[in-house]
């Protein structure tokens, strides 16, 4: 009995948070998709640090690998706290893997073709963590993790259209 009245005043305390969190299944999409974005963001990045010869895409690319695996990282801690029984996607979504496959074909449209992909990508993703952070019910972890997405995708949204037209 006295095991029972200690987990029960723990849970509510919120001493015992995991046991009790689980994520809903808009919490869920949003974290496939974020984390299938992140894992794009990150792959393009290294396509434009083999294939672009301008300084400039180089150094955007390592912007948004240090961004990206950062936002990863967090992502995936929220992740842990609030769902442990979830698994993070490692892979992207198909049609991400369509842009991964243009960029390896775009020969000397190489820096055009990212310019353009991460422009759009970065429109998307931003909308996703914004619609995420205005859901009154999404987990509050995850949405202070989305929240923090907002800025730093807007920053490589402006950062994009920047970068030189080729």
């Amino acid at each position: 009995m006295f095991q029972k009245t200690f987990l029960v005043a723990a849970l509510i305390a919120g001493l015992v948070p995991a046991a009790i969190a689980q994520l809903s299944n808009a919490d869920k999409t949003f974290v496939m998709k974020a984390a299938q974005a992140g894992n794009y963001e990150i792959q393009a990045a290294k396509l434009a640090q083999q294939n672009s010869n301008n300084d400039a895409y180089k150094s955007y690319a390592d912007m948004i690998i240090s961004d990206h695996t950062k936002a990863g990282d967090e992502l995936k801690s929220a992740v842990a706290q609030a769902d442990p029984s979830m698994t993070m996607p490692t892979g992207v979504s198909a049609k991400q893997q369509q842009h991964l496959d243009a960029l390896k074909n775009a020969g000397d449209k190489f820096d055009s073709t990212y310019r353009h992909q991460m422009m759009s990508t970065h429109m998307v993703a931003l909308k996703l963590a914004q619609n995420y952070v205005a859901m009154p019910d999404a987990n509050g972890q995850i949405k202070q993790v989305a929240q923090g997405f907002i800025p730093v995708f807007q920053k490589h949204l402006a950062e994009a259209k920047k970068l030189p037209k080729q």
